[in-house]
C-alpha cells in the first residue's frame, strides 16, 4: 500500500484526542505525514505541544507551525483553553513559520496527492483555501471531524468555535468526508488499555500518558472519546465508516429553526460524504493496537 500523503490540522492541547490522533498518525505506516498545522486560541502553545510529540517520536523532520488564532469572520473566539502544557519545558520552543503557508506549500508540493485531515476548528482550512483558491484543484480530499447531523448535541465544538469557517469549507468544490459526532461518540479508548500505556517506560508512552493525565484532571473523565483518531483512521481505512452523499450547510446566523453553528440540510447536489455508521469494534481495536506501538523501544532509546 502506498502511504497516504497527509497534512494534519489540529487544535491540540484541549481535548486529549488530538494528541492521540497525532500519535496514531505517527504510528501508522499507511500515513506519510507531510506537515502539522495548529489552530485555535493559544496557538503558539499548542504548536509547542505538537512539536514536542514529533520530536519525541524522532520526527523533528516533519514541519509544524502555528496558524490562525482568530475566527474566519472576526467574531469573538469561544475556544476552550489548553490544559496539557504541564508536559512542556523551557526547551520546547514555539515552532517557527506560519501554519497557513505550511498547509498551502505541502499541498502544492504534491498536487492531487494530499489528504488534508482537519481535527480542529476549520479556520486554518478556510483561510488557506481563501488565500490560495487553486488548492481546490490540487488537494485530493479533505477529511474533517466536525459537526453533528442527527446527534442529540445539535452543535459540535469544532463548528461552534468558527461557524463561518465551517460554512465556507462545506461549500468548497473538493472531495470532502465529514466525520460527525453521530459516529465519533460511539468510539472510546477503553480504560482496560490505560495501565499498559502508563507502565510502558518509554519516552513516547510517557509523554502521551502525561498529556492524558492532565486532560483527566481537568475534565474528571477517564475514557476519552476517539473523535479525532477516527478521522485520522478513516483517512487510510475508509471502510471503517459507512458514507452517504449529503447536502449540508452551517447556520451562521440564528433563525427560528437553527442556532448558530448548527448543521442543517442544504439545497442542491450533495457536497459531502457523511459518515452515518462506524465499525466501533474495529476502530477501537485498531487504535489500541497502534497506540501500543508507542510502547515499543527504538534502537538506542533508554
Amino acid at each position: 500500500m502506498v502511504p497516504v500523503k497527509t497534512v494534519l490540522d489540529t487544535d491540540i492541547g484541549t481535548d486529549v484526542d488530538d494528541a492521540l490522533a497525532l500519535a496514531l498518525a505517527l504510528n501508522s505506516s499507511e500515513i506519510e505525514l507531510l506537515a502539522v498545522a495548529v489552530v485555535s486560541t493559544e496557538v503558539k502553545l499548542r504548536g509547542r505541544l505538537a512539536a514536542k510529540i514529533l520530536k519525541t517520536w524522532g520526527r523533528g523532520d516533519i514541519p509544524v507551525a502555528a496558524g490562525q488564532a482568530d475566527t474566519f469572520d472576526g467574531r469573538a473566539v469561544s475556544a476552550n483553553p489548553v490544559n496539557q502544557q504541564a508536559v512542556l519545558t523551557a526547551a520546547d520552543a514555539a515552532p517557527p513559520g506560519n501554519g497557513i503557508d505550511l498547509m498551502i506549500e505541502a499541498i502544492q508540493s504534491h498536487p492531487g496527492e494530499v489528504t488534508l485531515v482537519s481535527i480542529g476548528q476549520l479556520t486554518n482550512v478556510a483561510t488557506a483555501f481563501e488565500q490560495a483558491p487553486e488548492l481546490t484543484e490540487q488537494v485530493q480530499r479533505l477529511v474533517m471531524m466536525a459537526g453533528a447531523v442527527e446527534h442529540e448535541r445539535k452543535i459540535e465544538y469544532n463548528v461552534r468555535c468558527d461557524p463561518a469557517a465551517a460554512a465556507y469549507v462545506f461549500d468548497l468544490p473538493v472531495e470532502k468526508v465529514l466525520i460527525p459526532l453521530d459516529v465519533t461518540t460511539r468510539c472510546q479508548y477503553r480504560e482496560q488499555y490505560h495501565t499498559k500505556l502508563a507502565g510502558a517506560g518509554t519516552a513516547r508512552s510517557a509523554l502521551i500518558w502525561q498529556m492524558f493525565q492532565a486532560w483527566q484532571e481537568t475534565t474528571g473523565r477517564s475514557e476519552p472519546i476517539l473523535h479525532d483518531p477516527l478521522a485520522v483512521a478513516v483517512s487510510f481505512v475508509p471502510e471503517l465508516v459507512t458514507l452517504e452523499p449529503t447536502c449540508l450547510t452551517v447556520a451562521t446566523e440564528p433563525s427560528e429553526t437553527a442556532e448558530i453553528g448548527q448543521i442543517i440540510p442544504g439545497e442542491g447536489r450533495p457536497n459531502l460524504q457523511v459518515a452515518t455508521n462506524v465499525d466501533v469494534e474495529r476502530l477501537e481495536s485498531l487504535f489500541a493496537e497502534r497506540l501500543a506501538r508507542s510502547n515499543e523501544r527504538r534502537r538506542g532509546e533508554d
